[in-house]
């Protein structure tokens, strides 16, 4: 069956569009593609299943186009962490970071959608991803193997290996950080500082000699005085 055009009157076309598009990315990130449903979706903007259905003819339509979506709009992303490349390594981590950090405070539901559909493991969408990433990642690499030949990179490292791991740390710590917070620590001072302490990790990790001031995620982390 067809689905019936929107009624008149309602919200314009690409409005409407974006709106699904959020609600569904904020669904699957709380339960996980194969949890939710059309109608989960349509109840959740406001509008009926046939509505949904007339911008998305299917749950999979929807499926493919919040991952196209996030695919998107992070490549738009890492082409600005290019330029956060030309710097010092601890220079380029923290400016990389602020860049991420921009990313995922547009787009807030966008990491535990990744790595839900990773840990789903659908086999297109997965692969999808990692087709998007493997030219930014070849670059990290690149970068880290040119620092080991100027000494600023730990030479012991796995340039491959350690992109992974940091790849890891980064996406669960941008998909995790609303899990919880320190008692005594607001959500934004909380995030400044767990973020503060993510590039803190990967400096340590990475360089050979961490600079002397703790980096910042992006922007200044503020910590409460205690008593």
């Amino acid at each position: 069956m067809k689905a019936s055009k929107p009624r008149a009157g309602g919200a314009p076309t690409t409005e409407l569009r974006e709106r699904i598009r959020r609600e569904a990315t904020r669904l699957i990130a709380q339960r996980g593609f194969g949890a939710i449903s059309v109608n989960d979706v349509a109840q959740a903007v406001g509008i009926s299943k046939q509505a949904l259905l007339y911008h998305y003819p299917s749950r999979e339509a929807l499926h493919e186009a919040i991952v196209s979506s996030i695919v998107e709009r992070s490549n738009q992303h890492l082409l600005l962490l290019l330029g956060a490349f030309s710097g010092h390594g601890e220079e380029r981590l923290t400016l990389a970071m602020g860049q991420l950090r921009e990313f995922f405070d547009a787009e807030p539901d966008a990491a535990r959608v990744i790595l839900r559909e990773v840990l789903d493991g659908d086999p297109t969408q997965v692969s999808r991803l990692h087709r998007s990433m493997e030219p930014w990642l070849r670059l990290v690499v690149d970068a880290l193997r040119q620092g080991q030949r100027e000494g600023r990179v730990r030479p012991e490292l796995d340039p491959e290996a350690a992109v992974a791991h940091v790849g890891t740390l980064l996406l669960t710590s941008f998909a995790l950080r609303k899990v919880g917070s320190w008692p005594e620590a607001d959500d934004a001072e909380w995030r400044d500082r767990w973020l503060s302490e993510v590039v803190l990790i990967i400096q340590r990790y990475l360089f050979t000699e961490p600079g002397p001031e703790r980096p910042k995620a992006g922007r200044p982390a503020s910590r409460r005085q205690t008593k």
